[in-house]
């Protein structure tokens, strides 16, 4: 968005055949989009593209107001059984070639720009400076045992068999190799690669907790480990969140049985690594507690240590994600989704549609903000 001066967009739709998208163009021309494009689907089915002249200011309140209007013209579409399919985002100097936009049939509206909802941000509280100290670990070796147990041959990863995980493990515990390039091969290319989990994803998670739990890596080593955790536990709410329109037009959440695998084999670390709390240093205590969030019937033993330093950290970042993971610990899914809905308020990289969205029980909605927006705090 560089350079833009104000922004514009195209919000597309699929539907199920000519009738419905010419009734859902007509409704959406109707809702005060100006002009709708109609044309067949390659793979089958339509197209229906409602031009959004904007103007939206290029910032944190035009990306949110224009990302609301999206939510409401995917609406339209699945009234008409249809689904939202993404659009584009583009500078308002490019809206007259899209007007040219090639189409089967075009709908004109009568009206200039759709309704343009009302979106507030509100200055972030000060992010605290959580420590990676003082540290107890000394240097030493981690034998990782039943490594060599496990069938790594063949589990797969997203590049095929994961034969080459163990090594990967080793060098994480020997410390030879770049530790950062170990764990984005290991993780970002194999293990979580795009976000997806894998046949070999979950066996591999324990061996992190060995790791931890063995006390010969320094801080900052531990705490990308709690990390990694929580990202792979994390992959099931944010399918539930992300896909959840999808969801509830096919009555069916696309929650693959090695993302549940992840998440229940990372709960199974949970209490043992909640006993490394008052070792922990508070940059770790931290994401522990987030960790600890995500699976609340393990993390309500930490409770009270959560709320102490809930407290030693009020009135900041970190202190406001405390407290969410406070009441999700609790069992106070509401309580915790009302702080969450604060903390999009002025978390600009958090998306408002995760609060919206529909089948998703609160505490999920709720610890899906709070372990995406930690992570953000984390240099």
């Amino acid at each position: 968005m560089s350079g833009w001066t104000a922004m514009a967009g195209m919000h597309d739709a699929v539907l199920p055949d000519e009738d419905a998208a010419r009734a859902c163009a007509e409704d959406l021309a109707a809702y005060g989009f100006p002009r709708v494009f109609v044309r067949p689907h390659p793979d089958g089915g339509w197209i229906v593209s409602a031009l959004d002249e904007g103007p939206y200011p290029v910032d944190t309140v035009g990306h949110r107001q224009i990302e609301a209007v999206s939510r409401e013209a995917g609406g339209i579409a699945r009234r008409h059984g249809g689904r939202a399919n993404g659009g584009l985002r583009f500078d308002v100097s490019a809206v007259e070639r899209h007007r040219d936009t090639s189409a089967t049939f075009v709908v004109t509206g009568t009206k200039a720009r759709p309704p343009v909802p009302e979106v507030v941000v509100v200055p972030a509280p000060p992010a605290a400076d959580l420590p990676l100290t003082p540290d107890l670990a000394a240097p030493g070796t981690v034998e990782l045992a039943g490594l060599d147990d496990v069938p790594w041959a063949e589990l797969t990863h997203a590049h095929g068999a994961a034969d080459d995980v163990p090594d990967l493990l080793r060098d994480l515990a020997d410390g030879t190799g770049e530790w950062s390039e170990v764990l984005d091969e290991l993780f970002g290319d194999n293990l979580l690669h795009q976000g997806d989990c894998y046949e070999a994803t979950a066996p591999a998670l324990p061996f992190l907790t060995e790791l931890i739990v063995a006390d010969v890596l320094p801080a900052r080593f531990r705490r990308d480990l709690y990390l990694w955790l929580m990202i792979a536990a994390g992959r099931r709410n944010d399918t539930m969140v992300g896909f959840a329109d999808l969801a509830e037009d096919d009555g069916d959440l696309p929650i693959g049985e090695w993302t549940q695998e992840v998440f229940r084999t990372v709960g199974d670390q949970v209490p043992e690594l909640l006993e490394r709390w008052d070792a922990e240093p508070p940059a770790i205590r931290f994401v522990l507690a987030v960790l600890a969030a995500q699976h609340p019937g393990f993390g309500v033993h930490a409770a009270d240590r959560i709320a102490a330093m809930a407290a030693e950290f009020a009135g900041t970042q970190q202190g406001a994600y405390l407290q969410v993971a406070l009441e999700l610990v609790r069992g106070r899914d509401r309580e915790a989704l009302t702080l969450a809905t604060e903390i999009v308020g002025w978390a600009d990289r958090l998306e408002p549609e995760w609060l919206e969205a529909p089948g998703v029980p609160d505490g999920i909605k709720a610890a899906h903000v709070l372990a995406e927006g930690a992570l953000y705090t984390i240099d």
